[in-house]
């Protein structure tokens, strides 16, 4: 085990320790773990104030076998060039999770992309607003139940009698 997995390691036993966390994974510099929504926002807090000061993305993924949405972020400890993946599901048919906008302003765009792109509400977060699809009305485009196809051919291939 290299100094990093094993520094890792020790920072996991921590965070076990404060947090529910589950489904963990070290690779190399890379800690995944999963948690709850109510633990979501407060791990956050923890990983700031720990110098996890970059929050690279929030974004999620749509798994509609399960009615689920993973929303996760991916944050970065500079000094020790750590990273820490955080990922917890919510309900498809209430996709709705506090805002990390307060913790990484960075944070903020990336949740108006999710907020746009698959329809996910971040609680608290100021800026959700379209900021590609302005005149959109269709279900949103990044969900596993959007038919493009279909779209593409009512907006695109309509015949001039309809």
């Amino acid at each position: 085990m290299s100094d990093e997995e094993s520094e890792l390691q020790s920072f996991l036993a921590t965070l076990k320790s404060q947090f529910t966390v589950n489904n963990f994974k070290i690779q190399g510099n890379l800690l995944s773990l999963t948690t709850d929504s109510t633990t979501y926002v407060e791990l956050a807090t923890y990983l700031k104030e720990h110098d996890f000061a970059r929050c690279l993305t929030v974004s999620a993924t749509d798994w509609l076998d399960t009615n689920e949405f993973e929303i996760y972020y991916l944050v970065h400890h500079l000094k020790n060039n750590v990273y820490v993946k955080v990922a917890v599901s919510i309900p498809r048919n209430k996709p709705e999770i506090t805002s990390l906008s307060t913790i990484w302003k960075s944070a903020a765009m990336h949740e108006r992309e999710m907020w746009e792109l698959f329809g996910i509400t971040f609680v608290g977060n100021m800026m959700l607003k379209p900021l590609f699809l302005e005149d959109w009305t269709n279900l949103p485009p990044l969900r596993k139940d959007f038919n493009w196809r279909d779209y593409v051919a009512q907006e695109y291939y309509k015949t001039e009698e309809e």
